[in-house]
């Protein structure tokens, strides 16, 4: 025991040293790079009206030097199990070669993404989010200061994914660096606060599956959205990617940053690509409705917040709509959740799940279908009008569970399908 101990107080030390130092320096050269190409056209990216509040910076620089400082403690942990033999870290190309090296990482950080994904979801629901990610969210308008800014269980979380990484996969000690380097590059990006991304990485090009500044910036400004840390995979896959983020970065993407650097002829492809895709979303978005793909079915709504089944009506006519799943269906003292926001108090103890949200859907002459939608935030019921897209896709305009705005549901037999 004070062998291991010795070899863990004698790691420390440097692991420590390092984690401050990566986000010293990542967070730095962020900041500098903002302020040296404001004036240039980044300032012409911003992506939020609202500024960072007063004393913001301060909080987020004193949080992420605590969580530097907890990341060593469980990075330190490494020095011992390599020295135990319990996990394989290669020192040379003798052991393991280039190629490995580099496969390895590329597995090491789409690992990392599924990990941060569904930790980052789970710390979302209503009984984890005060505990573990209310901190972090304290910068609505995040700053490149706030990229570990954490609660001390969040930092936990997090810090723990290379030692349990290590358990499984064996790495190259210059993979754990390059590991770490794009790791906070990629989070200080993440929270710059203006697009630093170039238009390539917008959705449907060529670097499109790579999370923007834009991509981060939404989830902190709406909440709900966008939980993924480098690809957009999971964000895609499961529905949870906000619905106005093309929108928003193409809008942002082609605000130049620093003058016509660009020929004139690139600029004229990307407006035809851009131009293309918005067109082929129009074709699909408009595409009628055929006699037999109306909404009947079980669909999920943004962020897996609710699956609702769509069936005919019992004793009226028309379709009617079902909640049959919550993700947040406790409350919390762990009881069912109930319609507690309706404006008949006789309503009140009804339970969430059962509840028949969606009533007389009827088709319409659009081809869309048209009916009620009640809406258990405010305890109102809306007109709705709902548009299957393709096979696996549902537009819903009006006011929709939870949301007042136009959603996007998905199909829930064909998301799990995807996951088997």
């Amino acid at each position: 025991m004070n062998e291991l101990l010795h070899v863990y107080l004698s790691a420390w030390p440097t692991v420590w040293a390092m984690d401050t130092a990566r986000y010293l320096v990542g967070a730095t050269l962020m900041a500098s790079i903002l302020a040296l190409f404001w004036r240039a056209g980044l300032g012409r990216r911003k992506l939020q009206p609202r500024d960072p509040v007063r004393g913001q910076r301060r909080r987020e620089f004193l949080a992420s030097l605590r969580t530097a400082f907890i990341f060593s403690v469980l990075g330190a942990i490494v020095a011992v199990g390599d020295h135990q033999g319990w996990i394989t870290i290669y020192k040379n190309f003798r052991q393991a070669g280039p190629l490995y090296l580099v496969l390895s990482l590329a597995l090491m950080l789409v690992a990392h993404d599924a990990y941060f994904y569904w930790a980052h979801r789970a710390m979302h629901h209503r009984r984890l989010f005060a505990l573990f990610h209310r901190t972090h969210h304290l910068s609505r308008t995040p700053t490149p200061w706030a990229a570990y800014s954490f609660a001390i269980p969040e930092a936990v979380v997090h810090g723990a994914f290379v030692p349990l990484f290590l358990l499984v996969v064996p790495m190259h000690g210059l993979g754990l660096l390059a590991f770490g380097i794009v790791q906070i590059l990629r989070n200080v990006m993440g929270h710059a606060g203006a697009e630093v991304h170039g238009a390539a990485f917008g959705p449907g090009r060529w670097l499109g599956w790579n999370n923007t500044t834009t991509h981060h910036d939404l989830h902190h400004e709406a909440g709900r959205y966008n939980y993924g840390l480098y690809f957009r995979w999971w964000d895609k896959l499961m529905g949870t990617e906000h619905p106005d983020y093309r929108r928003k970065f193409e809008a942002i993407a082609s605000t130049a940053t620093a003058g016509p650097t660009t020929p004139t002829s690139v600029h004229a492809l990307t407006r035809t690509i851009m131009g293309i895709v918005a067109g082929s979303l129009f074709l699909l978005a408009a595409d009628p409705v055929r006699a037999d793909s109306g909404p009947a079915g079980r669909w999920m709504t943004p962020g897996a917040a609710a699956v609702v089944e769509i069936a005919p009506c019992s004793g009226s006519p028309g379709l009617c709509g079902t909640v049959r799943w919550l993700w947040d269906g406790l409350d919390e003292k762990g009881r069912p959740r109930l319609d507690t926001q309706n404006t008949d108090t006789s309503l009140r103890s009804r339970p969430l799940i059962g509840l028949s949200i969606l009533s007389g859907l009827a088709r319409a002459a659009n081809g869309g279908w048209e009916g009620r939608i009640y809406n258990p935030e405010d305890g109102q019921t809306y007109r709705a009008t709902l548009r299957r897209v393709g096979t696996d896709t549902l537009t819903i305009e009006g006011c929709v569970l939870f949301i007042c705005q136009k959603q996007v549901w998905r199909s829930a037999a064909a998301l799990a399908a995807a996951l088997h």
